[in-house]
């Protein structure tokens, strides 16, 4: 009698056990730790009506008299590929360059040139490795 008073006693506990707080996981981030904050130079052989640079799936739009645009774009680490678009002031087909430099911090200089005839549409597949 005492052993069944005992097994139920145990059965009872074992019902009214708290359970364990369950181990939460953490959401994933939808911001990508692998960009780096990239300074760069765009200088143009002419003017241009509009530019457009594409990178880390974000675009950067940039409409200015200058030949020379600088700022920062972000950019992903490893093998990431950058689409540059420029409308020049001139509609008429000559030929026309524009040289863009980046200087990711903590890694080489890298630049790049672009040329066509008319409207210009490009992608540098860039490779950046510390």
């Amino acid at each position: 009698m005492i052993a069944l008073t005992v097994a139920g006693f145990g059965l009872s506990m074992l019902g009214n056990k708290r359970s364990a707080p369950r181990p939460t996981i953490p959401e994933e981030s939808t911001a990508n730790p692998l960009l780096i904050e990239t300074p760069f130079v765009l200088t143009l052989s002419e003017a241009a009506k509009t530019i457009t640079i594409e990178s880390a799936s974000e675009l950067h739009h940039f409409e200015t008299s200058s030949q020379t645009i600088t700022g920062s774009l972000p950019v992903e680490k490893g093998h990431p590929s950058l689409f540059i678009d420029i409308e020049w002031e001139d509609p008429n087909p000559s030929p026309r360059f524009a040289k863009l430099v980046l200087e990711p911090a903590g890694l080489p200089t890298l630049k790049k040139v672009f040329d066509s005839n008319g409207k210009l549409s490009d992608v540098w597949e860039l490779h950046l490795h510390e």
